[in-house]
């Protein structure tokens, strides 16, 4: 694969904003690692012994040595992908925007949670890059298969292959049908 090509494969096989949270979390998980390392350090100018001092140096070096890998592997994502400008920052997230509306259409009904995660997701991305998500994404006709009549004006806007149910007004809700059906009876 050409260079070029890897560039493209790497832009477009990822989610970024994911990407980037991980990157973030692997960050924080470099400075408890020196952290730790430096308490180490401490431990060893105390008295301890010639065979603890040397396991307790070699333990450090393997961390230390993760350590910088970590660091060079976040300042090479940061730099490939958040050093370019300003227009390739917003462009990325439009095309995560984008990428999230894809998954959400697409979804294979199996399970309601993966699509409210994308969801979540998507509303996120729209709000950090100033869009309005549902300019985008009509909660209405969310999917194919249209969602029973007598729970529509739960509100419910999808319905998995279990019968659970994305509801509610911010649709981060999950119930299944039955219950759904329950509470508007119980409410009429």
């Amino acid at each position: 694969m050409t260079k070029n090509g890897e560039y493209m494969e790497a832009f477009f096989g990822v989610e970024l904003y994911k990407k980037f949270e991980d990157v973030l979390g692997d960050l924080e998980n470099i400075e408890v690692d020196l952290k730790d390392i430096s308490k180490e350090v401490g431990r060893l100018g105390g008295k301890i012994d010639d065979q603890d001092r040397l396991e307790t140096a070699r333990e450090m070096r393997a961390a230390t040595y993760e350590s910088a890998q970590q660091v060079r592997d976040v300042r090479s994502f940061l730099d490939f992908y958040f050093t370019q400008s300003q227009e390739l920052s917003q462009v990325i997230l439009e095309r995560d925007a984008y990428m999230l509306l894809y998954q959400i259409f697409k979804w294979d009904m199996n399970d309601v949670r993966d699509l409210r995660g994308w969801i979540r997701d998507f509303n996120h991305v729209c709000k950090t890059i100033g869009y309005r998500p549902e300019d985008l994404l009509n909660m209405n006709r969310l999917t194919v298969n249209p969602v029973p009549e007598d729970v529509v004006r739960y509100p419910v806007y999808a319905v998995d292959k279990h019968d659970y149910c994305l509801c509610g007004k911010n649709y981060d809700d999950i119930m299944h049908i039955s219950e759904i059906r329950e509470e508007m009876q119980d409410k009429s």
